[in-house]
């Protein structure tokens, strides 16, 4: 059975009148936008604005391609690896169980094209959605981004997200 991923455009004109409505709660809520740059400062400047203090990473979360029997010694060093290396992809996964009313996980998707996109997964309002939405897009400087229900966005890479999602 295949699942069906709903996407919308949020501008501020659409934003502005989700605020003066009162709206049904929503599960699994995903808006997911092409950051400004690559960069580990990148990850973890929207990890701090978005879920602080949220769940550090194992470092064995991940593995190295071409030393499989390596293991990273922090977070950080398998986050920073990924970011350096050319041509390979790689998306992790934050959370926080506590303190976290809305339920906010935040996804870093590295493609093999060498961008970075975010993903914030949440529960909410219509309101909540834009409000997320447009922040992170805001914090990214970005204009490319997609709201998606229950599934992720499709995108190969990059390009074909900017392809897929960008302003038309």
């Amino acid at each position: 059975m295949g699942w069906i991923t709903f996407s919308t455009c949020i501008t501020t004109e659409n934003a502005t009148r989700a605020d003066s409505m009162k709206e049904e709660f929503t599960m699994d809520i995903i808006c997911t936008v092409l950051a400004n740059e690559k960069s580990l400062a990148i990850i973890y400047h929207v990890l701090n604005e978005f879920i602080p203090n949220c769940e550090r990473l194992s470092p064995e979360y991940a593995y190295p391609t071409e030393k499989v029997d390596y293991a990273f010694k922090s977070e950080e060093e398998m986050v920073r690896f990924f970011i350096e290396s050319k041509g390979i992809s790689q998306t992790f996964y934050w959370n926080k169980y506590e303190d976290n009313p809305n339920g906010i996980m935040l996804g870093a998707s590295l493609t093999t094209d060498d961008k970075l996109i975010i993903s914030l997964t949440f529960n909410g309002t219509k309101e909540t959605e834009a409000t997320y939405f447009l922040k992170m897009k805001s914090f990214l400087n970005s204009d490319i981004g997609v709201i998606s229900y229950i599934n992720p966005p499709e995108y190969e890479d990059g390009k074909d997200f900017i392809d897929k999602y960008g302003v038309k």
